[in-house]
């Protein structure tokens, strides 16, 4: 193993980020009723969000991938910037739970 800490950081947050992917399927498939009032076609906000839902899990996808590969790269901090990014998706959410 080339970096026992990096490892477990990466494990961890990828499993987090897997049962993520449970709350992902609510959310994505409540995101089409955003096109439910008249008008909300033309909105570019709406349309915003709708691709930034749908893009998570491509986005998910992308940074394990790039996060093992510069594991074994042995370029351990960007490994872990990398794995970071999905939360990007995870904490606005989060903080508008709380917030309203």
């Amino acid at each position: 193993m080339k970096n026992a800490k990096v490892n477990l950081f990466l494990l961890l947050f990828q499993m987090a980020y897997a049962l993520s992917l449970l709350a992902w399927i609510l959310v994505a498939f409540t995101s089409f009723m955003l096109f439910d009032s008249p008008g909300s076609l033309g909105d570019a906000a709406t349309i915003a969000f709708f691709i930034y839902v749908w893009i998570y899990p491509l986005a998910l996808i992308g940074t394990i991938a790039a996060s093992w590969l510069l594991y074994h790269k042995r370029r351990f901090k960007t490994a872990v910037w990398v794995n970071l990014v999905p939360l990007l998706w995870i904490l606005p959410l989060i903080v508008l739970i709380y917030v309203s």
